[in-house]
């Protein structure tokens, strides 16, 4: 008898979590992703900063699977579904193909929204990928390359001035290295002096890091400023161009001259999101997700589960799109699995919240977890770190980057502080 195939689309935090629950389990598993590894993204951020390497922050998918004889891994495009004959349609380096399954699982995660700008894209580099951190990364040390050797006081000003756009917890993380970066290397250029940088961090809203406490979110405000980082609340980006931005507050618009400008300011769901409504008739919210039933199945479809940053339950309560809720879908998505092919039901789904934390700079963090605990500063930071390397993927990955943390901790130094790509000299 042929075994319960399932397929995974998105080597994500839920699509790896599903597969690594169905250890075991009497199922073919094929998992499905456009590249070839798993990314950490909450750390996505210290690798666009110099803080870690690539290799330290994204595992192989196959190195992760290599042990779970039941894992098929495919480099692969999902470009449709056929819901009513349970297929996949992909593009692969050989072609187009379809593959079939008795449950499928789809995790397509996220990306950044402009509002309707399509075009700031262009001119506000974002970090939801690794190609985007590098190429953040490049763009952060050109500048202040390129402002060693120009003459004219007013371009090196526009190349020394950062603006990053919305104020969670990546734009304040991205805001916090920034200004460390110009602290550290202060003694490394001869013409410009790094700390007359100017880290720009704009939030339509009142205040920075709106899902903590406003007490933990004041002290996050303060905790940059104390860094060198201005922030601009209740001001809002109208324009973004090659010079700058243009920013309305209550005051007007002004235009902001920036060499770099990073875009931190909200999401919608993944494409796949749309392909998988249009193949469902599933229902979407303003931000693209698919509406889900309780059991994180699609209406209609009880053998397809939606899962991560891309769903939202039906009449529940709106869910963070962060790691653990992705974490805990996939969980919940391989004992779904599990359940049924026991002849049982999984029950609604149940996100645990344990907690938020952010991390602002060395030794500057802020921390809100079950229950009722609410710290900031080295405590917070610790307890940042302590968690961030208990949920990377690998062992060594977490030896790696637990000694990069600390030799930088002790000599402010930044080992990948390296320009890579196709960045070149005009």
């Amino acid at each position: 008898m042929a075994k319960h195939r399932v397929v995974i689309v998105g080597g994500g935090f839920g699509g790896l979590q599903t597969t690594l629950n169905l250890k075991g389990a009497d199922v073919d598993i094929t998992i499905v992703d456009r590249r070839n590894f798993h990314l950490f993204q909450p750390l996505a951020y210290q690798v666009a900063t110099g803080a870690l390497a690539t290799g330290e922050v994204a595992y192989p998918l196959r190195s992760i699977f290599r042990k779970q004889e039941n894992v098929r891994v495919m480099l692969a495009e999902a470009t449709g579904f056929d819901l009513d004959a349970k297929q996949v349609k992909l593009r692969t380096a050989a072609g187009d193909e379809t593959i079939g399954y008795d449950t499928l699982v789809v995790g397509g995660g996220s990306k950044y929204n402009y509002f309707g700008h399509p075009e700031w894209q262009e001119h506000a580099a974002e970090l939801k990928t690794l190609e985007g951190a590098l190429h953040i990364r490049a763009q952060i040390l050109r500048a202040f390359e390129e402002a060693e050797v120009v003459s004219d006081p007013v371009e090196r000003e526009r190349l020394l001035t950062f603006v990053i756009v919305g104020a969670g917890p990546t734009g304040a993380e991205m805001a916090g290295q920034i200004a460390e970066i110009a602290r550290d290397t202060r003694r490394e250029f001869r013409v410009i002096d790094t700390w007359q940088t100017r880290v720009l961090l704009v939030e339509a809203g009142p205040r920075v890091l709106a899902a903590f406490p406003p007490r933990l979110s004041k002290k996050a405000a303060k905790s940059l400023e104390s860094l060198g980082v201005t922030v601009a609340t209740d001001q809002m980006v109208t324009d973004i161009d090659a010079d700058g931005v243009t920013i309305k507050s209550g005051e007007g618009e002004e235009k902001v001259r920036a060499g770099t400008v990073i875009w931190a300011a909200g999401v919608l769901a993944s494409s796949v999101a749309n392909s998988l409504a249009e193949a469902a008739g599933a229902e979407q919210d303003k931000v693209d997700r698919l509406l889900v039933e309780p059991d994180l199945t699609l209406p209609g479809y009880p053998d397809v589960l939606a899962i991560g940053d891309m769903v939202q339950v039906k009449d529940g309560d709106p869910l963070p799109g962060v790691a653990p809720v992705a974490m805990q879908m996939g969980r919940y998505a391989a004992r779904s699995i599990k359940s049924k092919l026991r002849g049982g039901t999984a029950g609604p789904f149940k996100y645990k919240d344990k907690g938020n934390l952010a991390t602002l700079g060395r030794a500057r963090a802020i921390a809100e977890l079950p229950p009722g605990l609410r710290v900031s500063g080295f405590i917070a930071w610790v307890l940042w770190l302590a968690i961030h390397l208990w949920y990377l993927v690998g062992f060594q990955n977490r030896v790696l980057v637990f000694t990069r943390w600390g030799f930088s901790f002790l000599t402010h130094g930044r080992g990948t502080r390296l320009i890579t790509g196709d960045d070149k000299l005009p």
